[in-house]
């Protein structure tokens, strides 16, 4: 005993020397002052003197901070001090009984507008030196005047959603049962609504802590209870109901201080002997659908999914033998098919499904179905039906024959209703595929390009049915080195997920022959002069090689088509090829030298007259097919006068982009200008002029070509 006073003495001369708080006793307190509005206020008991003695029961050593407030309404006062060490009394008046005690956070109730009261902070002796925590907020709320459930508030329901905002900090604390048979202290407030429907009732009122209970009656038959939100059932038109929203008294400020309700009808679909007649055809029809209304079941969604369900049923006949397409847009939504009620489950999944193998002239029951937390989401409230009349050529033993020529050709195909097999798509891809097939017969020796234009169509290609994989692939594939006169057997297949998909469902083909400059030993001769000729050159039929394009790139897959000519003096070969998907090479003899390598446009310098060279014109394997800008410019000049790099460095053509006039700012004398439009196509010259006008022209991208001394530059400009 004499250890606790020498330590109470030790702590009252530590209080002393530091100060005591002003609000130290009762008669000290702290006038502050209380609204609607939460209010915070900072306080510090550190140094306030310990006293032992009684608060609200319980016997102990304490510090004390006291304030003083007038309650400016009727109602409640909620204290927030965020810590279990923050400890709160209220009084009437100094030395009085304690009205109420609260721990951390919780309500003073039916306190009375215009009258003071004090509130007491503590904490025990061994808290009351902690520094964290020293605040406390506090708020009033005006008593609820739909306290209890005979002062309900009346609210109207209808098959809208309706938002009812609510203010629950000045109920009543109770000390009940909640939801889960726990007892504790809550406050509620209380609605009444008459049922404008027979059939289902949500309520969402957001989060945990809001809790709702729905009641025949004043003292009635609770018809259910939860939290959050509450899907509830099977209540009758015309009839009333008692909803109450409650919460636990430390949440009275808490956010989400709102519901919605919204009544939904009974659904006349609700099973499947009263399924809804749909019509079905070989065009996409949408069906939209209200689920809200459906009963709710606890019972099989697809096979091994058990759980609480909504469903609602349609029946339709079969228009043709073949598949049927439901798309429902999102998981949620379940879709089940059987043969009849109470029958076979012929598929079940969800989102949407490819219903295959059906039968024309039949009748089929849909089953569209929901969990109980989504029957209420009037999002996604509709599905899409299609179905797909059996393919023709759904194997390779009845692949529909077509004919292929050097000239492209255009089929439409429909694979919707294609038979559905776990298979290999291109090697090492095993999943659900739908494929159609067909045979043709190759025209020439050389390649076939087959253009499906997006990935989702797979390409493969077989010498016969069962044979050897000649090639696979996704959206264009170019099959090379087949030989003419040879039948071949392509398949063209999805994914189970695309099968129904009616969008890109056409494929463009057309064959190459083999091009007789294929290689530097077949090269083509071409004659060079000063003044430019245009080659025009053939390149899909060209042999695929994974090779060097420049010498130190890495190597890819290229064509390529060869060339040669006799320099016809000392000097550059100058080659334009517009873009820079055409690249030029060239060689002093077939696995020679590499004397200049380029794409687009260059030149090659310091070549000999007389002298033959090798030139390589080629393309990466993605661009080979492109019919676009399939030929090049070539011309001779004599040895430069100037380092070509020098000139290109000392002329500037601006501005780019331009209006309409060009010009070239040059320390030589320009001899001319040539413009050319994306296809090679002169389309504006000039000669001895340091500016040229292309007001005339359509606004796009053009190439400029500046001759200067023997000189050239290239640049691609913008006209606007």
């Amino acid at each position: 005993m004499k250890k606790k006073y020498t330590l109470l003495l030790t702590l009252f001369i530590v209080a002393l020397s530091f100060g005591q708080p002003a609000n130290d006793d009762c008669n000290n307190a702290e006038l502050i002052t209380v609204t609607n509005t939460s209010t915070n206020f900072i306080f510090d008991i550190n140094t306030a003197v310990i006293n032992n003695e009684t608060i609200c029961g319980t016997t102990g050593d304490y510090a004390d901070v006291w304030y003083q407030f007038t309650m400016p309404l009727d109602g409640n006062i909620l204290v927030d001090g965020t810590i279990v060490w923050n400890k709160f009394a209220l009084y009437n008046s100094c030395g009085s009984t304690e009205i109420d005690c609260v721990n951390t956070k919780d309500l003073f109730t039916n306190l009375t507008s215009g009258n003071t009261y004090l509130l007491r902070m503590y904490r025990t002796s061994t808290e009351a030196t902690n520094t964290s925590f020293q605040n406390f907020s506090i708020k009033a709320f005006p008593t609820a005047t739909n306290d209890d459930c005979a002062s309900s508030e009346h609210i109207s329901v209808s098959t809208t959603a309706t938002s009812v905002d609510f203010e629950i900090g000045g109920a009543s604390v109770n000390n009940e049962i909640g939801c889960s048979g726990a007892t504790l202290d809550y406050i509620d407030i209380w609605y009444d609504f008459t049922m404008p429907v027979n059939g289902n009732l949500y309520i969402n009122a957001s989060i945990f802590w809001n809790n709702i209970a729905l009641y025949d009656g004043c003292g009635g038959t609770l018809i259910q209870c939860g939290t959050s939100n509450e899907f509830i059932t099977g209540l009758t038109s015309g009839t009333d109901y008692k909803l109450r929203i409650f919460r636990t008294s430390e949440n009275a400020d808490n956010t989400y201080s709102n519901f919605s309700i919204i009544a939904y009808e009974d659904v006349t679909n609700d099973d499947c002997a009263s399924a809804e007649n749909i019509t079905v055809s070989t065009t996409a029809s949408t069906i939209d659908f209200e689920i809200g209304g459906a009963s709710i079941n606890n019972e099989e969604g697809c096979v091994g999914t058990t759980t609480n369900y909504a469903d609602i049923w349609y029946d339709f006949t079969m228009p043709v033998n073949g598949n049927l397409f439901v798309g429902a847009s999102i998981v949620w939504n379940g879709l089940a098919l059987y043969d009849t009620c109470g029958g076979t489950l012929i598929q079940c999944g969800a989102g949407d499904e490819l219903f295959t193998n059906l039968t024309a002239s039949t009748n089929y029951k849909l089953r569209v179905f929901r969990t109980l937390d989504l029957a209420d989401n009037n999002e996604y409230r509709a599905f899409s039906i299609q179905a797909f009349e059996t393919v023709t050529n759904d194997d390779c033993a009845s692949a529909e024959n077509i004919t292929v020529s050097t000239t492209q050709s255009a089929i439409n195909f429909d694979i919707g209703g294609a038979s559905i097999n776990n298979e290999e798509g291109c090697i090492g891809t095993t999943t659900n595929y739908a494929d159609i097939w067909y045979d043709f017969t190759m025209p020439v020796n050389g390649n076939l390009y087959v253009d499906a234009t997006i990935a989702w169509n797979g390409l493969a290609l077989y010498d016969t049915c069962g044979g050897t994989l000649i090639q696979c692939g996704a959206g264009d594939e170019l099959f090379t080195n087949l030989t003419a006169s040879t039948n071949y057997k392509l398949r063209v297949f999805r994914t189970l997920d695309l099968a129904d998909n009616n969008d890109y469902r056409a494929f463009s083909i057309q064959a190459f022959e083999i091009i007789n400059n294929d290689d530097c030993a077949s090269a083509e001769n071409i004659t060079v002069s000063t003044i430019a000729s245009t080659v025009y050159f053939g390149i899909v039929g060209a042999t695929i090689i994974n090779e060097v394009g420049c010498s130190g790139t890495t190597a890819e897959d290229y064509a390529d088509v060869w060339y040669d000519f006799t320099m016809p003096m000392d000097g550059s070969i100058i080659i334009d090829g517009s873009l820079t998907w055409n690249n030029f090479a060239i060689y002093d003899a077939c696995n020679g030298n590499e004397l200049g390598c380029f794409s687009g446009q260059g030149s090659v310098e310091n070549l000999t007259n007389g002298t033959t060279y090798k030139l390589r014109v080629f393309r990466p394997l993605a661009l080979i097919n492109n019919n676009s800008y399939k030929s090049f410019t070539i011309e001779s000049a004599p040895t430069l006068s100037t380092n070509s790099n020098t000139f290109e460095n000392s002329i500037v053509i601006y501005p780019n982009p331009t209006n309409g006039i060009l010009n070239i700012s040059s320390e030589t004398t320009v001899d001319s200008i040539l413009i050319y439009d994306i296809l090679g196509k002169i389309v504006a010259k000039t000669s001895n002029q340091n500016s040229i006008n292309l007001e005339h022209l359509n606004a796009s991208m053009y190439i400029v070509k500046v001759k200067s001394n023997n000189s050239i530059k290239y640049q691609r400009i913008i006209l606007e």
